[in-house]
């Protein structure tokens, strides 16, 4: 998809969203699963957008098939690691594998469920979905965003995966997401600091709040930056970057934000609150942001090298 489309496509996508309707049925309308499986690149347009207006959807469940090398399907739910998690969401050397992880709304709705086993080597296998216990999970996030997904499974037809290719495309389009997210708050907390005055003057104006602006705008800067750089490559240990500065900078920003914004910051009627809880539970998809970094330094321990330095 050539700059021109992609513009294109963007376009589409928020006027569509604009005029109302579920996000889902927005990207079903723009023809989004033979976008995304045809240049995995467009979902960094379809995250930003989610991650600014604080949407919801099943592209997750697209991206990380396409990541596993799976043709993405509205029917087709692919079952995540639990909460915290980077490991495959099942687990069975015999017959019968245990699955324990996470979904999306469309495993509720999917006839089918992809799912990666650990063992010596990742395998993968389709199961029905009235196969496995799935319930909804109401906690931070928008309602239904998210559903708990257990069972046992019979391992029939089991095949080789790109569990690895399937992590990265997820941590990148999440990363995305999480950018988006805190650029928002940030629009959010500046807002605020041109329009509440204290001492006869807006909070704006003083170097305290500007400090904290600063400190927001040079994390969600810094984030972009590394996801840039893991769309353009497609490697695990970008992805891997991207996705733990995206969780960092998204924690740095909320805090800040948070005490720019002061009470109103906390009530129900501000939108705040909503962007807060999203990063905190993407935060924990596909690892936490402290946990990649730990990742990553534990990796340089072991070999003895230190990455490339990434072209920001």
């Amino acid at each position: 998809m050539d700059s021109g489309e992609r513009q294109l496509f963007e376009a589409s996508l928020r006027q569509a969203v604009e005029r109302g309707g579920l996000f889902d049925a927005v990207l079903n309308d723009v023809g989004w699963r033979d976008a995304v499986a045809e240049d995995p690149t467009v979902a960094a347009s379809v995250f930003a957008l989610q991650g600014e207006l604080n949407l919801t959807s099943a592209a997750l469940d697209d991206v990380v098939a396409v990541g596993l090398g799976v043709v993405p399907s509205a029917a087709l739910a692919v079952a995540l690691p639990a909460p915290g998690a980077a490991v495959p969401p099942a687990a069975g050397d015999g017959r019968t594998v245990a699955v324990s992880g996470l979904g999306t709304s469309r495993m509720l709705i999917a006839a089918e469920v992809f799912v990666v086993v650990q063992r010596d080597r990742m395998k993968a296998l389709r199961v029905t979905a009235d196969e496995l216990d799935r319930r909804r999970i109401s906690g931070l996030d928008s309602p239904g965003s998210w559903v708990e997904v257990s069972g046992s499974v019979e391992a029939v037809d089991v095949s080789d995966v790109d569990w690895d290719g399937g992590i990265a495309a997820a941590r990148r389009a999440i990363a995305q997401e999480l950018s988006a997210a805190s650029r928002a708050m940030l629009r959010l907390a500046r807002d605020h600091a041109l329009v509440r005055e204290q001492f006869g003057k807006p909070i704006g104006a003083f170097q305290a709040v500007r400090h904290r602006l600063a400190d927001c705008l040079l994390a969600v800067e810094s984030a972009d930056a590394t996801i840039a750089v893991a769309w353009a490559d497609p490697s695990p240990f970008a992805a891997t970057m991207a996705k733990a500065v995206a969780g960092r900078s998204a924690a740095t920003v909320a805090r800040n934000a948070q005490q720019v914004l002061a009470g109103i910051g906390f009530t129900a009627e501000h939108p705040f609150h909503r962007y807060l809880k999203r990063t905190m539970v993407l935060d924990q998809l596909f690892g936490t942001s402290a946990s990649l970094t730990e990742a990553i330094g534990s990796d340089v321990l072991r070999s003895g090298k230190v990455p490339a330095v990434l072209p920001l």
